[in-house]
Parts: C-alpha cells; sequence; structure tokens
C-alpha cells in the first residue's frame, strides 16, 4: 500500500461539476460518467460515458458511450450499494440553463443498454424502457 495520493488524469469534460462513479474490480477499474459533451455544452453534465482501466488507473481508455444524441445533459452518475450487473449506475437528465424535466435513467455493467423510468409513476412498479 503507498503512503500517499497519487494522480492520474482519465479525461476533460466541459464543467467542473461533471460527476461520475469509480467502480474498483478484481482485473479493471470502471468509471461511468458524463465526460462527452451534451447539448447544453457549458453546463453541468452531457453524454455519460464508460471509461475502463487495467493498470489501476494509470491509463483509461473511453470503452463507449452509453448515451448520445440526447435532448437534455445526463449527469451525477451513481453506483448502487453491491450493484447488479444489470443495474449498474443510475443518473438523471436535465436542462441545466433552465427549468425542465428530469427523467430517471439506469445503466447495465456493459453500458450497452441504457432504461429509462417513467416520469409519472401511477403504480408501486412500472416498467422501465429502454431508450439505447
Amino acid at each position: 500500500m503507498g503512503s500517499e495520493w497519487v494522480f492520474h488524469e482519465v479525461t476533460r469534460s466541459t464543467h467542473n461539476y461533471d460527476m461520475g462513479s469509480l467502480y474498483i474490480e478484481e482485473d479493471q477499474w470502471r468509471i461511468v460518467a458524463p465526460t462527452e459533451p451534451g447539448p447544453q455544452f457549458h453546463g453541468t453534465g452531457g453524454e455519460m460515458a464508460l471509461w475502463l482501466s487495467a493498470d489501476e488507473g494509470q491509463n483509461w481508455t473511453k470503452d463507449r458511450d452509453i448515451t448520445r444524441n440526447s435532448p437534455l445533459n445526463h449527469t451525477y452518475a451513481r453506483r448502487p450499494v453491491n450493484a447488479h450487473p444489470d443495474f449498474w449506475a443510475l443518473w438523471s437528465d436535465g436542462n441545466p440553463d433552465e427549468m425542465s424535466p428530469a427523467h430517471l435513467y439506469f445503466t447495465n455493467r456493459g453500458g450497452d443498454h441504457v432504461w429509462r423510468l417513467p416520469y409519472d409513476m401511477k403504480m408501486d412498479f412500472c416498467e422501465p424502457k429502454l431508450v439505447y
């Protein structure tokens, strides 16, 4: 174990409040975050991406864009405790420049599917819609 912090750049984004989650796994590290520019360019958030590192964060490679061509910025990807591979990250969208609707989204471990929860929940349980 080291005795001091080590800093490695993953990528650059368009806003200092762009926030994602780090997953430390046995053989690789993952980040789900809004690192790609979104439709509200200078506002918090953007398009979600999945980043991978096989050397404990020294080098990072973007594995995929999780969202794309979105009408609103996505932001604040959260890591559920003891996450199931089909419910790997949870976040919302919205327009950081003005009042707007906000939706809740989640993705799987591979970042290759994204679901959106209904805006109005009419029951305790509702079917999410596959959107990416």
